[in-house]
């Protein structure tokens, strides 16, 4: 039986957690959760749902890298069987599909990685007349609150355990916030199949203020930090993450995306001769 150990990293994400963690463990053997410093009841939603799947592993005030991910990963390895699964869970998504799935396709074709197709959902105007007038509420799962999105990109997710996996814990001039993903001793092999993953990054007005916050201390302690946000450099203002609904699809939660041209385009001329733009095999099927 496949087994998936997911690795989530968690900071002020309370208003989500329990509801992440509950998808989850669908089809996750264990969920390792770290909180790296949340001043909300993050930590708090954590412990109420640990059980025989969700592990609360640490709570610390660590500034953020991509190596807190590999600390987790080394101090549970023994845990883990050659041919398990390794998930990187982030707190506010929920895989679209079933990732067996994805596994058994990856396990014919001998694949080591599994991506995810990474659709970014967002808070928009038409949300934020509800929440003016008081129709908004976090009672509400999320995948029902927010439905507008857009593709943003394909990210790294599931490593097949084998005993050359490794994931260095330290960082370098390549790699100043350290190493995103597990590495193998030769290249990983990708699956050709994607998992479509809503990602819901944007929730609402106090989350997103939380959300700055975050991502601005993390830049103040390692410049090389989410260098995709410059911006938080000089503009905290949560209001100007309010997307224009017209410019974004809609989602009725039966697994069936959308992805514009112009939105391909879009994304091809912003990731032109980025340092991840090689990595970015960005027309998913």
């Amino acid at each position: 039986m496949t087994r998936i150990h997911a690795i989530c990293l968690a900071k002020n994400e309370g208003d989500v957690i329990a509801e992440t963690l509950q998808f989850a463990s669908n089809f996750c053997h264990k969920i390792y959760v770290f909180d790296t410093g949340s001043i909300d009841d993050t930590w708090q939603q954590v412990q109420k749902a640990a059980n025989n799947v969700v592990v609360p592993f640490r709570q610390e005030s660590v500034p953020f890298s991509d190596g807190l991910r590999a600390q987790v990963f080394n101090a549970v390895r023994d845990n883990f069987t050659i041919g398990d699964w390794l998930y990187i869970l982030d707190a506010d998504e929920f895989l679209a599909k079933d990732p067996c799935q994805a596994i058994r396709i990856a396990e014919q074709e001998d694949a080591q990685q599994i991506n995810t197709i990474q659709y970014n959902f967002h808070f928009t105007d038409v949300d934020w007349q509800r929440y003016q007038k008081g129709l908004e509420s976090r009672e509400t799962p999320i995948t029902q609150r927010r439905r507008y999105y857009r593709f943003t990109n394909i990210e790294q997710r599931l490593f097949k355990i084998d005993a050359d996996l490794t994931w260095p814990e330290q960082s370098n001039a390549g790699n100043p916030h350290g190493y995103m993903a597990p590495k193998g001793q030769k290249k990983l092999k990708k699956c050709s199949y994607k998992i479509p993953n809503c990602h819901y990054q944007y929730r609402d007005p106090e989350q997103i203020q939380l959300w700055l916050k975050r991502r601005r201390s993390a830049r103040d302690v390692n410049p090389h930090n989410f260098i995709h946000y410059l911006s938080l450099d000089t503009d905290m203002r949560w209001d100007r993450y309010i997307a224009p609904s017209k410019e974004l699809n809609y989602y009725n939660n039966v697994g069936i995306f959308q992805i514009r041209l112009d939105e391909r385009i879009a994304i091809f001329k912003e990731r032109f001769s980025t340092r991840d733009f090689f990595r970015f095999d960005f027309l998913p099927h």
